[in-house]
């Protein structure tokens, strides 16, 4: 494990995008702008923008809703949230400490964007007990392998009533259903090379496909004491640029029955919300 040395307000404030910059979570369709909780009740089939700006709204939610300091910890950290450093920005305008994980050592974040920066797992990264208010991540739950060790690991730095945000692929979408067989057939590789071609080495990393789903995250957060988790489903646009081209007039109709058969928890993303009990003590191991 790395950690990178914490740089001061000055700095950071130096480098940081001016707050002149549109805003990049401005609402721009439908249910942007709708609370957590309102989300959950609603159909967001083409509602909401992109996966990054939803979760980055709903941290700012999370964080404004909280006594200063707040305190925030981004789970692989990456360049920015969904490759999107503006969004990462956006955050640190909220967080009076913005801290990363991150174990792809050739990933460097943003400069002047994090006060701690980890080369390491959430599992094995030092980070203090009881510490965060919140903790997000970005398409990060699909890729790992022990889920009841990342999430002990997440509640173990959250402060009691401390936030999880995740968004994640959703296990019941049709591309999640194709993906799933073609990883348990170990084709998923050979699949994503013929479709993307050289750039799938630019954003793809292994998948596991253990904790995109409700009965798993129920379960697991059942085990470890968090309280129930909390789910939205969105999907801004159908994931077109994965299926080949032979292909997609059959994902258009899908598009269509997406638009006359409402059913929620069947949209693309699944965007979770776990909450760390206030006062509970951590469940043996």
């Amino acid at each position: 494990m790395t950690h990178r040395p914490t740089q001061t307000r000055a700095a950071r404030d130096a480098t940081a995008p001016p707050e002149d910059l549109p805003d990049p979570i401005a609402p721009q369709r439908p249910h942007d702008g709708l609370p957590f909780e309102e989300l959950a009740r609603r159909y967001n089939f083409r509602k909401t923008s992109s996966h990054g700006k939803l979760i980055t709204r709903l941290i700012v939610e999370e964080c404004r809703k909280r006594p200063h300091p707040v305190r925030v910890l981004d789970i692989g950290c990456g360049r920015g949230i969904g490759r999107r450093p503006d969004l990462s920005f956006v955050v640190r305008r909220f967080a009076d400490e913005l801290w990363g994980v991150e174990p792809d050592r050739s990933v460097e974040p943003p400069q002047g964007l994090l006060d701690h920066h980890m080369v390491a797992s959430i599992e094995e990264a030092d980070l203090p007990a009881d510490y965060f208010d919140v903790a997000y991540s970005c398409m990060v739950m699909e890729h790992v392998s022990d889920p009841d060790g990342f999430m002990d690991a997440v509640k173990r730095c959250l402060r009691p009533g401390g936030v999880y945000l995740f968004a994640t692929p959703n296990k019941r979408h049709y591309f999640a259903r194709i993906a799933s067989t073609l990883r348990a057939l170990h084709l998923d590789e050979f699949v994503l090379r013929l479709i993307r071609g050289r750039t799938v080495e630019e954003y793809h990393y292994p998948v596991r496909y253990r904790f995109i789903d409700e009965p798993r995250i129920d379960g697991c957060a059942g085990r470890l004491g968090f309280s129930p988790p909390e789910y939205v489903y969105i999907e801004s646009d159908p994931p077109i640029g994965y299926q080949p081209r032979p292909l997609r007039p059959l994902f258009h109709l899908l598009t269509i029955k997406r638009m006359l058969i409402k059913n929620p928890k069947s949209l693309l993303t699944l965007v979770c919300r776990i909450t760390r009990p206030p006062e509970a003590a951590r469940a043996p191991a």
